[in-house]
């Protein structure tokens, strides 16, 4: 078998690999120094690498020296026999060293680190307990008048894509709080653009589920209303501004369909299977 000459063929780097053909290949993770991390094989190249068992030891190695992935086209049949023969030769870092993962982060951890980063921009509302039918709910409203980049809405999203890629059970999941309403701009206005940007602050309902409890966070019209009838409140141990009972009560009768069924908050509904000791507070 001829010996394939890796650094001369196609290649694309590792954070590119949804670059990648189609197609049946012997491929090669080359790191900047020229050094061949790994030799393998795939009947498709593309979808070969969309989950990729050493994505992680890589993407460490990509930190400081970039990786790349070099391929040549391949007969499927002869395919096992190619990559033994390369893996022999070029004696690649990774091949038969044990695969490493990232460490697993407890949902309560980056939960926690969201609650201490919003702490001052987020209100409970209340709670609605588990039943039958569903587990238990906890309601948190944001101001999301400032529409700007530092705006609630904003850092919350920049949070999220911060942590997307950490390896972690919890995640935010995001719906159409609704747009809102009023008069119809002319296309490319002023007042068009300020429209555009109110409504992407509005419009977020994000969900994100803990311990078995699950959170609601959506926009409020009266934020500043309820900052001076809150008491301070733990949710999975961090401290938040928490509407009182009175005020949730005057709420429910005000506006009986958001808030109908929702209790006030009295003690931490959060489990806490991780953070132990002192530094749950």
């Amino acid at each position: 078998m001829t010996l394939i000459n890796p650094f001369n063929l196609p290649s694309v780097y590792l954070s590119e690999t949804k670059n990648l053909p189609n197609c049946t290949a012997i491929y090669f993770a080359i790191d900047s120094q020229n050094r061949i991390l790994y030799v393998g094989q795939a009947t498709n190249l593309a979808s070969r690498w969309k989950n990729h068992h050493r994505q992680y030891q890589l993407e460490e190695i990509d930190k400081n020296y970039p990786v790349r992935i070099a391929w040549q086209a391949w007969n499927e049949s002869d395919l096992g026999e190619a990559e033994k023969y390369l893996i022999n030769n070029f004696q690649p870092l990774l091949n038969g060293r044990k695969v490493e993962l990232p460490a697993v982060i407890p949902s309560e951890v980056i939960l926690r680190d969201f609650l201490k980063v919003f702490s001052r921009r987020l209100i409970i509302i209340g709670i609605k307990y588990k039943n039958n039918t569903e587990l238990t709910n906890v309601y948190l409203k944001y101001d999301w008048t400032d529409c700007s980049p530092k705006g609630t809405a904003a850092r919350i999203k920049s949070f999220i894509r911060e942590n997307k890629d950490k390896n972690t059970s919890l995640k935010f999941k995001w719906h159409k709080y609704g747009r809102m309403r009023g008069i119809i701009f002319r296309p490319g206005s002023r007042e068009q653009k300020v429209n555009a940007r109110q409504n992407r602050s509005y419009n977020n309902h994000w969900q994100v589920a803990c311990n078995g409890v699950i959170l609601h966070i959506t926009p409020s019209n009266n934020y500043k209303e309820f900052k001076s009838s809150t008491d301070s409140k733990e949710l999975a141990g961090i401290k938040l501004r928490t509407l009182t009972k009175v005020a949730l009560s005057e709420m429910s009768s005000k506006y009986p369909y958001e808030y109908s069924g929702i209790s006030c908050l009295e003690s931490d509904p959060i489990p806490l299977l991780w953070v132990i000791g002192s530094s749950t507070r």
